[in-house]
């Protein structure tokens, strides 16, 4: 038996790996052609300039497309599309947002930005929403859950969405690191009442940053565009929204700016043409790594219903065994690891539960959250039990079949010396 990298033998592999990084590296003369028309045209903004702007709302086109929705708002950021789907469902002081305790930033901030309540729910074995914990945490004063599929992989969308509509709750999906990822053989972003992308650099399809928001209501397509343009409704959406009655002025309100440029429209362009390529080529990949080990006595993999393909979690049966797993994975040259800075939220925010002003909501003097200790509320939740046991390689669209035969190898004999 071959002795272990980390006891001193050979690694099964000495060269680094491609980036596993997704859209970004798949960058070429595709995207180049795209921004240089913007340039030669001097049309950066997206709404009128000295030529022709209309890459941002060609873009807007073809996702709407892809993911199968009635309407689809670029924007400037991921947070941009959350924050914008925050206010088009209406939310705000005295309401609370269920969202899974594992997930970013800017799905708590979203929420506490509109002086709503987020309420942390556990999470499964999909890393994403628990859906019975999610109906446990349902209140009178539920107005919406977010649902976060984590590195490609979808939540138990049919479960939620049952859940959600019995109790009519919305559902925002946060699509950000699943872009492309379907659930029962349909797209994510299409289940709930909106839905948000990220095209930042970790994302699926990158721009450096950028985002998109996706609905398929009309009313709610029209607040995400006021709230993303200034209160302002500029033709190329009002001639989309057929009840003509949402585009009276005394329906705007104090609003944001989060709209996305024509550089950022033109990467986007040339971007989501190439996202069936990225998904085939992980996909594959993925499968092939699933294969060699579905029947291995030691670790199972996470549930994967219409994974993108992006990163292999293999869940071990206990936290120690995970850590030695991963620690001598690395040492074969694998890199591990999932591309996500997501965390345990509850623990990031227990001490940092404040507002830009000690009176705004829902943190303030007065209102639901002046006494909540998040900290507490977590005690016996299962995410970070669950997160301990698992082990992520990721998947780039630029692997080689040479790069997944590393990596099974090192699985291989990282999986025989250790057990």
């Amino acid at each position: 038996m071959k002795m272990l990298a980390i006891d001193g033998g050979t690694p099964v592999r000495k060269e680094p790996f491609p980036s596993n990084w997704l859209g970004v590296t798949m960058y070429d003369e595709t995207e180049l052609k795209e921004i240089t028309d913007v340039i030669l045209s001097k049309s950066p903004f997206r709404h009128y300039g000295l030529g022709d702007p209309c890459k941002t709302a060609e873009f807007e086109r073809k996702t709407k497309e892809y993911i199968g929705t009635k309407f689809a708002l670029a924007l400037s950021s991921g947070s941009g599309a959350l924050n914008c789907a925050v206010v088009a469902l209406g939310i705000g002081p005295g309401d609370e947002v269920i969202i899974p305790a594992f997930g970013w930033f800017s799905d708590y901030f979203a929420v506490t930005n509109a002086g709503a309540l987020p309420v942390f729910a556990d999470i499964d074995e999909t890393l994403s929403l628990d859906s019975d914990d999610f109906r446990k945490k349902i209140t009178k004063n539920t107005k919406a859950v977010i649902v976060i599929d984590f590195q490609g992989c979808p939540a138990k969308m049919d479960e939620i969405m049952a859940i959600a509509n019995e109790h009519d709750i919305k559902v925002i999906e946060d699509i950000a690191q699943a872009f492309g990822g379907e659930y029962n053989g349909k797209k994510l972003g299409s289940f709930g009442h909106i839905a948000a992308a990220s095209f930042q650099i970790n994302k699926m399809l990158c721009c450096g940053e950028g985002g998109m928001l996706l609905t398929d209501n009309e009313e709610y397509f029209a607040r995400a565009v006021r709230y993303h343009d200034l209160g302002f409704m500029r033709p190329i959406f009002s001639e989309q929204i057929q009840d003509k009655n949402l585009l009276s002025d005394e329906l705007a309100f104090s609003s944001n700016q989060y709209r996305m440029n024509e550089l950022s429209g033109a990467v986007m362009l040339a971007q989501i043409g190439k996202i069936d390529n990225i998904l085939t080529v992980c996909r594959k990949y993925h499968a092939e790594i699933r294969e060699k080990f579905k029947n291995n006595p030691h670790f199972t993999f996470r549930w994967i219903e219409g994974d993108c393909g992006v990163s292999v979690f293999m869940l071990f049966h206990d936290a120690k065994k995970a850590k030695r797993f991963q620690d001598c994975l690395s040492a074969e040259g694998i890199p591990t690891g999932a591309k996500s800075a997501c965390r345990n939220i509850m623990t990031a925010v227990s001490d940092n539960n404040k507002m830009t002003h000690e009176a705004m909501p829902p943190f303030g003097k007065g209102f639901d959250g002046e006494s909540i200790d998040y900290s507490q509320l977590g005690i016996g939740m299962k995410a970070d039990e669950i997160l301990s046991r698992f082990v992520a390689v990721s998947i780039g669209p630029q692997y080689s079949e040479q790069d997944i035969s590393d990596i099974i190898e090192a699985i291989e004999k990282v999986d025989a010396c250790l057990y």
